[in-house]
């Protein structure tokens, strides 16, 4: 009996995200037939060069790293029940820092020893971005949505300031930070062309996974998400439980951008902001907060941003429309989950 309950809640969970990803292709169609685009070929470009070329599935594997590690914050602070909506912020300070340190770094440690600190340097950063909205929710209770929203504002014109000028590497040219060499950055996984934060982001996102489902604290995230009232009275730390997983999101979202630099880029660039964030918070939704889970759906949203990239070049639809799919989604798993309470309300009567 107990074996079928499991099999049955695996179902909807399942059930969920496969309607809310078919119910956004669809409606997705009708509105590119409203705007006189053929569906099938906009959906065919999509698919076949974002999962049917080697170029496609590497490109997209690339961008899959620093959605994995940003979610994996996003499961554990959305799981206390706390919201983190300043995500590109935190990986805009965690990014320019190491842009800006980790080339004075660069040669004076083993290669192994410079990335382990450049990480740090990432996360710290996120961290720090976070702190000040952490802090005054923790001790204050101001709504933390507008706080990391409007810190993201100020990271991205902190952030300008600083690679325009202290940081800027190239007075009079277009402004970045110092170049790291190509020999000194993220290392291939052997016979790909894919850098090893690929294997970072799975271990982050798997360790989030457990860490909220097998740990004391992680069962004190949970608790306090699930029921503040009753977390307070079992004896949960509440700022402190709510200062950490602030931390640990704004710290995944600073070593996001770590990645970036150290395997894609290899410096800060002014005007950058790839606002992986706004892929990521639909990402945790729509695969439950389950970190296994959120690995193939990952993917399928690497793949969609990749194969719209080229589609738009191709098929002459503005790139924009693959994120009009991912809202969709998000809606249409809002609308699931309303019509899921609905029919528990039914059968019980």
């Amino acid at each position: 009996m107990g074996q079928l309950v499991k099999i049955r809640e695996n179902l909807k969970t399942v059930a969920g995200p496969a309607f809310a990803i078919l119910a956004a292709l669809i409606i997705g169609g009708i509105i590119l037939i409203l705007i006189g685009s053929n569906p099938l070929r906009v959906y065919s470009e999509i698919f076949t060069l974002g999962m049917g070329t080697y170029l496609g599935i590497t490109e997209s594997l690339k961008r899959m790293v620093p959605l994995l590690i940003i979610s994996a914050g996003l499961i554990i602070v959305f799981k206390t029940g706390i919201w983190n909506i300043g995500g590109n912020g935190q990986f805009l300070i965690g990014a320019i820092l190491v842009g800006g340190i980790a080339p004075l770094l660069v040669n004076k440690f083993p290669l192994y020893v410079f990335f382990l600190i450049s990480s740090l340097i990432g996360f710290l950063g996120g961290a720090l971005w976070i702190s000040i909205p952490a802090v005054l929710k923790a001790k204050y209770e101001i709504n933390e949505i507008i706080v990391t929203m409007m810190m993201d504002f100020v990271a991205i014109y902190f952030t300008s300031y600083l690679v325009k000028y202290p940081l800027n590497a190239l007075p009079g040219q277009f402004p970045q930070t110092t170049v790291i060499p190509m020999e000194k950055r993220l290392p291939f996984i052997p016979f790909t062309e894919i850098h090893i934060g690929l294997i970072v982001g799975f271990i982050v996102v798997i360790l989030a996974h457990f860490f909220i489902r097998k740990t004391t604290l992680g069962y004190e995230f949970r608790f306090l998400g699930e029921n503040k009232k009753a977390a307070f009275y079992a004896g949960v730390n509440i700022s402190k439980v709510t200062i950490i997983a602030m931390l640990i999101s704004g710290g995944c979202a600073g070593l996001a951008g770590t990645n970036d630099v150290l395997g894609i880029k290899g410096t800060f660039q002014a005007e950058w902001n790839p606002s992986y964030s706004f892929s990521a918070i639909p990402l945790v939704f729509l695969a439950r907060f389950n970190g296994i889970a959120l690995i193939p759906l990952a993917y399928f949203f690497s793949f969609l941003d990749i194969g719209g990239e080229f589609m738009s070049r191709s098929a002459n639809v503005p790139v924009y429309f693959v994120q009009v799919i991912k809202a969709l989604m998000l809606i249409f798993l809002g609308v699931g989950e309303y019509f899921q309470k609905i029919g528990k309300r039914f059968w019980k009567l």
